[in-house]
């Protein structure tokens, strides 16, 4: 297992937490012509299993895909366009923040189909298996799209055929369940631990706190590097919570948590923490200034991308 990149590992954190919150603000001035879903409180499992992934690697991702493009290394600049409806975008302005993808850098994109984001990256690890060029997929879900027939038909398939897929469970219910006053076990689970599902597929499965960024940086390298192998999918649960703007900084939030490790530990110092978030705050804000910027797509725009131009029949 190689070492944990800490500082490359809280930047992507970071810059996650303020892309989302540029977003928000966007949101609240009334710029945005569609609700984004955030994914404050899960950075930490967004940058611990894309860290381990390289440009020819793919994700499949959800409803609540931001932190997802981001640590896969989406541009930021279009991104933000694409949110905005703006032809600068990433998709043109066509995706919105439901559909958006970036294929340049292995995002094969949001989804606002509950658990569709599985059987499409089970079809990548099969293409990767076909091509035999070492590549590795990963899928992004949530507990409830865990029940999903689609799902688990693919994690069937994937196992069956032993293919290089990570699936990655962001399970925000036992937490999110406390908050309520009650603690889980939500009717929609009868086991509860998602990862136990996968001794029915003959597959790892492993549940592992998903606001602790090294603990996650570590069981998705295991995963990777086994999927690398040859040797089949793993199944990783990581418990999240999605933060409210009050829990914002304190012991519940992934990236203070981060923070606070890397300044008790020595390997950063307040100066170089500063630094850390001005530059991310710098660039998110370029990215803003792009997206407002960037013209309205043509009225003829909706007639691209249509039919693949190539095709001759």
């Amino acid at each position: 297992m190689k070492a944990v990149p800490f500082r490359e590992l809280y930047s992507t954190m970071v810059r996650i937490r303020v892309f989302e919150g540029a977003v928000e603000r966007l949101t609240a001035e009334g710029l945005l012509p569609a609700a984004v879903l955030l994914s404050r409180g899960q950075e930490a499992v967004a940058a611990g299993v894309c860290l381990h992934l390289g440009p020819g690697d793919q994700i499949a991702s959800t409803h609540r895909p931001l932190a997802h493009l981001i640590a896969k290394g989406c541009d930021l600049g279009g991104l933000m366009a694409e949110l905005l409806g703006r032809a600068g975008g990433l998709n043109g302005g066509k995706a919105g923040p439901f559909h958006v993808s970036d294929p340049s850098v292995g995002a094969l994109g949001a989804n606002g189909v509950v658990g569709a984001s599985v059987p499409i990256a089970v079809g990548y690890a099969l293409a990767h298996r076909l091509r035999g060029d070492n590549g590795v997929a990963a899928a992004f879900f949530g507990e409830g799209a865990s029940n999903q027939g689609c799902v688990h038909e693919a994690l069937n398939l994937a196992a069956v055929w032993s293919l290089p897929i990570v699936f990655v469970c962001e399970n925000s219910s036992p937490r999110r369940g406390r908050m309520l006053g009650h603690e889980m076990n939500w009717p929609q689970l009868a086991v509860e631990r998602v990862s136990r599902r996968a001794a029915a597929y003959g597959i790892p499965g492993e549940t592992h706190d998903g606001l602790e960024a090294e603990d996650v940086y570590q069981a998705a390298g295991r995963a990777v590097e086994r999927a690398r192998r040859g040797e089949g999918p793993t199944l990783l649960e990581f418990t999240v919570e999605r933060l409210e703007e009050a829990a914002i900084g304190g012991l519940r939030d992934p990236v203070e948590r981060m923070r606070r490790r890397l300044l008790e530990g020595g390997v950063i110092d307040p100066g170089e923490d500063e630094a850390i978030w001005l530059e991310a705050e710098e660039e998110v804000e370029e990215a803003v200034d792009y997206a407002l910027s960037s013209p309205e797509p043509e009225l003829s725009d909706a007639f691209r991308d249509v039919f693949e131009e190539g095709w001759r029949g």
